[in-house]
């Protein structure tokens, strides 16, 4: 990182952690005693077990935070029920600033995938920013008579239903994805549902089931060692981790694409100078290019922008999990 660089994202940090504080000193004078982050930590919860990419994300935004705001930055994973835990916690939190989730695709799955939830999704959180898109990536046991993406689809259009794929959980984003490929592409394949995408992983390895669709970071250590053969990835352009591996637009799939994200909301209420804030010391930790580089070996892609973009995207994201749920059938009580 050349001096430039450098002294830009400090002054980005700083410029955002005193927005942040003046954005506080506002509040304090309307609407009386509010927390000083200085003195206070601000949390953020992961909503699923540490190790996945939305702790990854978390715990390098935070590193960045601690120095960039000169507060305490904790990061809490709170994991349970599809994500569902976490994000009762933060709905219920103090709409202050100090608390923050790591929100991906399940936030906006869920509301179609659950017949209850203990909270509204569209109402009881503040969109900050939407940081990461995460594309799936198809793979097959090496064993398989599939080179590409056509050859795996011929294979089941040849025997309907004898092929069969593993993945996360009913619902989850990577058997949706994988759903809505099946859809378009007018094929069959047996969905075979894991309690995880570790397991899920387990069990193609292990020759249980022929097709996968995951995560870059859970594939590319399989594909590098030959065990796993990517076909295709979901997203609408190449990701710069796997440059080898096709979009399914361009394996013969027109205007294919699934992709899922990672972004962070506060509990709803938060006052908006202080979302501002939030969204920019953010966006200053996703340049830094220690944080860059990490995060695009996993196969991600960055979309910072504004908190109204992102809400509109995720209102947007919502509807489209909805007809996609439907389709697949999916449903946990």
């Amino acid at each position: 990182m050349d001096d430039v660089a450098r002294l830009l994202t400090r002054r980005a940090l700083l410029a955002a952690g005193g927005a942040l504080a003046n954005a506080f000193c506002g509040q304090a004078l309307a609407q009386g005693p509010s927390p000083n982050l200085s003195a206070r930590p601000v949390t953020i919860v992961v909503p699923f077990a540490p190790g996945g990419l939305a702790d990854v994300t978390a715990r390098l935004v935070a590193e960045k935070l601690r120095s960039g705001l000169g507060t305490s930055v904790v990061v809490e994973n709170r994991p349970g029920a599809g994500g569902i835990a976490g994000a009762r916690a933060v709905a219920g939190a103090a709409p202050d600033g100090s608390t923050l989730l790591v929100a991906n695709t399940n936030l906006a799955i869920n509301p179609s995938l659950y017949r209850s939830l203990p909270y509204d999704t569209e109402t009881a959180f503040a969109p900050v920013i939407l940081a990461l898109t995460v594309p799936n990536v198809i793979v097959v046991r090496s064993g398989l008579a599939a080179r590409n993406l056509g050859e795996l689809i011929a294979l089941a259009r040849a025997e309907p239903g004898r092929l069969n794929y593993a993945s996360a959980g009913s619902g989850t984003f990577p058997h949706l994805a994988m759903a809505l490929l099946l859809q378009s592409a007018g094929i069959e394949m047996a969905h075979i549902p894991y309690n995880g995408a570790a397991p899920a992983m387990s069990a193609i390895l292990a020759g249980q089931v022929e097709v996968l669709s995951s995560d870059p970071p859970g594939a590319m250590p399989q594909i590098a060692a030959g065990a796993l053969r990517p076909l295709a990835v979901t997203s609408s352009a190449r990701l710069a981790a796997m440059p080898e591996v096709p979009t399914a637009v361009e394996a013969g799939l027109p205007g294919f694409e699934a992709v899922g994200w990672q972004g962070f909301v506060a509990p709803a209420g938060t006052p908006e100078p202080v979302i501002r804030a939030l969204n920019a010391a953010i966006t200053a930790a996703l340049a830094a290019p220690d944080v860059r580089e990490r995060l695009l070996s996993q196969g991600v892609a960055f979309a910072p922008g504004t908190p109204a973009a992102f809400g509109e995207f995720l209102r947007r994201d919502i509807e489209r999990w909805r007809g996609a749920v439907a389709a697949s059938g999916a449903r946990v009580e």
